[in-house]
């Protein structure tokens, strides 16, 4: 297809500007396990209060924590509660009439949980002509007659809808007023009189493209309930982060209410920071969405619109957008680098040459033009402030110096994919240079940890989190950088030192998945540990969704939000729900499209594991199952057909005897089949192919 790409002028520019246009430069484009391996079923104590297990259920208990409705209409579940004259409040969710009398009376319904989309309001009868009020919330914290601020303008609230009632009367929510992120809807007289309604339904709009919201491509099961909700709470996040690219945020704000008929992308679905706000493409939120979208959904399509979407709007000088259209904003040196970085993602999932040929050119004009700021000393010397919760300082920013170094590392892989060796060397030979920069100039070796910028005392929870997640750590300083930041902990999370020590949600997310990547016992438990209490603390307090993931929040204070503007179904609060299944339960495409993968456990403290990703050639199924106290290690594994898998048998510090398939792979200390081979906490297995494998081990002496 031929399209538009949209070039921005280099002098600055207001958002909402016209930008110039030009061409773009390029088209852009299942077996069961075992009866050892199912274990006991777990259901959420919510979940089962509601209804109870059906025999299908049994079969697929993992279901049980799926936040998503069943279908697109959605009904509420309880009274929250009322104030003036309501009565028979809880008549409504039954079809029966709930009557409203009296100007200032209203009763405020419960979704259960966080929910998105459009309102139906059905009444029986009325006395007159009435009007009546509509007001969303996410948290309990300020549910009432006015709805949680979310266009970004002077107000501090978003005020609420009206209804103009007389008789029997149906009210439904008009296209541009969509909301994008509520759990309570109050419905208020605006007027003297009463109202009778009968009926409240939501036509639940995310995810636009899958025709039943439950039906997930992938899943994830263990023997921790906790994680499990966690899992599914941060894919339902995601999921209320996908949106019809035509519902998002206008930009200016209008004067009243708010406006979700904004167009911010290409295509039909594509992924957002927020369900409530900004519902904008940010890329650095796309650095946990697109792996989050990925290991729930196998959603790429999503992925490519908002990085395609981004793309377009690339200046002559080859800067990348801080924020997406409607906000079209610029001037972040980090967001810049977060589009390039998240461009190897998509890649890896998809192996979609046909779209990476489309954007090269671009691709590689945004790595000149971060290059262009590596200074004399071989650092990345940032000009453009703009971050994710702070305005960086200018310089040698360690976050800014991770990301470049990825960049030009995966870069080096893409420039092997387009066909240019010398490119792939050069991308491949700064890497290495701004890798020893880095140590060089950011580590401290007496914290065990870099720093944030060369002179300063911080040493940032998201550069050293991004450092070992990346793989710019070596093994060493990723264990060492693992140890330190579990020091920032606090009852309630993880910390960010570089944000006056407020909790971490969005550099949280990295530091999960960053215990993971450094690997060993301590590190894994520490990664088990911060999502149970940073994620289980935001799933289970009484002020949120109990559904969805937050954006931030504060510890120690009055308040957990603090303003009615905070998103609590926000993208960049998931990095759980990657971790647990690229990590937790071992399966990690490593191969463009899936065609190579790892199934390299980490188990914790956990007993079993199941789930799947979804590669180009068809579903990939492992599960294990550890009892230390015997030290046997039990797995199985599912391959498609021309896909090749590693496995990674942990040891525990023992040594070990693996069969697969009932054949002797690894004797203690020798490899007999599969190329085993040790590093003391692993024996890995190469070359599993297509069809079902079982994994067998025991300690050596047994």
């Amino acid at each position: 297809m031929n399209i538009q790409k949209q070039r921005t002028p280099n002098t600055p520019t207001t958002p909402g500007t016209p930008a110039t246009r030009r061409s773009a430069r390029g088209m852009l484009a299942a077996a069961s396990l075992s009866a050892l391996l199912a274990p006991t079923l777990l259901v959420p104590s919510a979940v089962a209060d509601a209804e109870p297990v059906s025999p299908a259920t049994q079969e697929r208990p993992w279901d049980a924590y799926n936040y998503s409705p069943p279908s697109r209409t959605v009904k509420p579940v309880a009274i929250h509660n009322t104030q003036g004259t309501v009565t028979d409040a809880a008549a409504v969710l039954s079809g029966k009439p709930t009557r409203i009398s009296g100007a200032g009376s209203y009763v405020t319904l419960d979704f259960g949980k966080n929910v998105s989309g459009l309102v139906t309001l059905r009444f029986a009868g009325s006395d007159g002509a009435q009007r009546v009020g509509l007001a969303f919330n996410e948290s309990s914290a300020y549910v009432g007659t006015v709805s949680d601020a979310s266009t970004g303008g002077p107000r501090s609230r978003d005020g609420a809808l009206y209804a103009e009632v007389n008789g029997g009367t149906t009210y439904t929510t008009p296209a541009k007023h969509l909301r994008g992120g509520f759990r309570y809807l109050t419905i208020f007289m605006d007027s003297a009189g009463w109202v009778d309604l009968d009926q409240v339904s939501l036509y639940f709009t995310p995810a636009p493209k899958m025709a039943d919201p439950r039906a997930y491509a992938n899943y994830f099961y263990s023997s921790d309930e906790l994680l499990n909700k966690i899992w599914y709470a941060g894919a339902y996040t995601i999921q209320l982060n996908t949106i019809d690219p035509k519902t998002g945020r206008i930009w200016e704000a209008p004067p009243v209410a708010w406006d979700n008929s904004g167009d911010v992308g290409v295509g039909d679905t594509i992924l957002v920071d927020g369900a409530k706000r900004d519902r904008t493409v940010w890329p650095g939120d796309l650095g946990i969405e697109i792996p989050a979208a990925y290991a729930a959904f196998n959603d790429t399509e999503s992925a490519r619109n908002a990085l395609t979407t981004v793309y377009l709007h690339q200046r002559d000088t080859g800067e990348l957008p801080y924020a997406g259209p409607m906000l079209n904003k610029y001037g972040s040196d980090t967001y810049h680098m977060w589009t390039l970085a998240t461009t190897w993602d998509y890649y890896l999932y998809t192996g979609d040459r046909g779209w990476l040929g489309g954007i090269w050119e671009d691709y590689k004009q945004g790595v000149d033009f971060i290059s262009q700021k590596v200074n004399d000393r071989g650092l990345l010397s940032i000009t453009g402030t703009s971050d994710s919760v702070r305005i960086l300082a200018k310089g040698e920013n360690l976050i800014a110096n991770v990301l470049l170094w990825r960049v030009l590392t995966t870069g080096s892989k893409l420039a092997e994919v387009q066909g240019d060796p010398a490119l792939a060397r050069s991308y491949a030979d700064r890497a290495a240079a701004l890798r020893t920069a880095v140590d060089t100039h950011l580590w401290d070796e007496a914290t065990g940890a870099y720093k944030f910028y060369p002179t300063s005392p911080i040493h940032a929870q998201d550069g050293n989190a991004l450092a070992v997640w990346y793989g710019l750590a070596d093994r060493a300083k990723a264990r060492r950088i693992s140890a330190y930041l579990t020091t920032n902990w606090n009852d309630v999370g993880s910390t960010a030192p570089e944000n006056k020590g407020n909790p971490g949600v969005f550099s949280g997310s990295m530091e999960v998945n960053a215990h993971f990547a450094a690997g060993g016992q301590a590190a894994d438990q520490a990664g088990v540990d911060i999502i149970r209490r940073q994620w289980g603390y935001m799933l289970n307090h009484p002020q949120g969704t109990g559904s969805t993931f937050w954006e931030s929040y504060r510890a120690g204070e009055s308040c957990v939000f603090c303003s009615t503007y905070v998103s609590l179904a926000h993208a960049w609060a998931t990095g759980p729900t990657p971790a647990l299944t690229f990590s937790v339960l071992g399966l990690n495409p490593t191969g463009t499209g899936g065609r190579s993968f790892d199934f390299v456990p980490h188990p914790a403290d956990l007993t079993f594991a199941r789930g799947r990703i979804t590669t180009t050639l068809g579903p990939v199924e492992g599960s294990w199952r550890v009892d230390r106290a015997r030290g046997r290690y039990d797995a199985e594994l599912t391959v498609p057909r021309g896909a090749t898998g590693r496995a990674g048998v942990p040891t525990f510090g023992k040594e070990i005897t693996v069969f697969v398939d009932g054949r002797l792979a690894w004797n203690g200390t020798k490899a007999k089949a599969y190329g085993a081979y040790t590093d003391g906490e692993y024996v890995y297995l190469d070359g599993l192919t297509g069809g079902r494998h079982e994994i067998r081990s025991h300690r050596h002496d047994d």
